[in-house]
């Protein structure tokens, strides 16, 4: 029987850039409107999928070096990588609402105050706009923050998850044991988001926290085995055909309908885990996708997301080249000026 062997120290990887950024250009041309774009909203799964695999390495590893999880650092650098720009956006629109720069809108403070507070998902599912609604309203009953509920889901697992693989990872020692957890706990949370789906309908299978940790789990899940083997030879495969279905199902899945709201999307992370599993090697996905333009737009993908929205509903009017035109000025700006500066303080 072949001795586990773990896989080389973690570091940043270029390519995992550049897989953002091609989530990142699914959400825009999604809500750009381009009907051939229908699946487009799978970019947010991909970004769920990697965080997971990107949060969990950087756990594993913390644990194996110290013998635990500096819960207060990690916290730290979370808020300081996610919390300025967020707020400085909510900031932005209140003051553009304000100036009666969006329709008026007797939610856009509640809303404002969901995501603050990070829970628009739930205030989004209890709310009187399904997501189906939501897409296919014109601008003017558009809500200018109604793209936080995504990153209120990421943020309630980043403030849980921590808490779960220190206790967890106190009691499981050996590679092989963690590895085998959390791919119990992905195929757990893939159960709860069929059954949301069945009971609770399609809106709670898109919007509850719930029925969307699976994607994140089985990112979690993949950072767990590559800790305890080394990168498969086949992974330059599973990274060809996660990347044919990740593009399969932007393409062909509808915008309503369909796979994403029957409780099917950690079934679809699969996709995505094979690309991160892809690019773990040397080869021609790893080289297209840390292409710098590519990298260099995943670098920056965070403030791409929480301003496009936004921007697309102010300049309704204008081109889509103008709209992300814009929304890239803005991004590139509140990253060098903003964003960057607060988090190296």
């Amino acid at each position: 029987m072949p001795v586990p062997t773990r896989a080389p120290e973690f570091g940043h990887q270029p390519a995992l850039d550049g897989l953002r950024g091609v989530a990142i250009v699914l959400v825009l041309l999604f809500h750009g409107g381009f009907g051939w774009m229908s699946g487009g909203y799978v970019g947010v799964s991909v970004f769920f999928t990697l965080s997971g695999f990107l949060i969990t390495s950087l756990l594993v590893r913390e644990h194996d070096r110290s013998g635990s999880i500096a819960l207060g650092a990690f916290y730290g650098r979370r808020i300081r990588r996610l919390l300025p720009a967020s707020l400085l956006c909510l900031v932005l629109v209140s003051i553009a609402a304000a100036l009666r720069w969006f329709e008026p809108s007797d939610r856009l403070a509640g809303d404002v105050a969901a995501a603050a507070l990070q829970v628009a998902n739930w205030r989004a599912l209890f709310g009187e706009l399904s997501y189906a609604d939501m897409i296919g309203a014109t601008a003017g009953q558009l809500g200018p923050v109604d793209h936080f509920w995504s990153l209120s889901i990421e943020e309630q697992f980043y403030w849980v998850w921590p808490l779960a693989a220190s206790f967890c990872f106190a009691r499981l020692t050996s590679d092989r044991g963690r590895a085998w957890l959390l791919s119990a706990l992905a195929v757990s949370a893939g159960v709860v988001a069929v059954v949301t789906a069945t009971w609770f309908g399609a809106d709670a299978a898109y919007w509850a926290t719930p029925a969307r940790l699976g994607e994140i789990l089985v990112g979690a899940a993949l950072a767990g085995w590559l800790r305890y083997r080394d990168t498969p030879r086949w992974s330059s495969a599973a990274g060809w055909l996660g990347a044919a279905a990740v593009l399969y199902a932007a393409t062909t899945w509808p915008a309503g309908s369909g796979p994403a709201y029957d409780g099917w999307l950690p079934v679809f992370a699969l996709a995505s885990a094979g690309v991160v599993l892809g690019v773990q090697r040397p080869g021609l996905l790893r080289t297209a996708l840390a292409v710098r333009p590519l990298a260099e737009l995943g670098r920056i993908s965070y403030g791409v997301y929480l301003f496009h929205w936004p921007i697309f509903i102010l300049l309704d009017d204008t081109s889509f080249a103008v709209r992300v035109g814009v929304t890239l000025l803005v991004a590139i700006a509140s990253f060098a000026l903003f964003e960057q500066p607060i988090r190296r303080a």
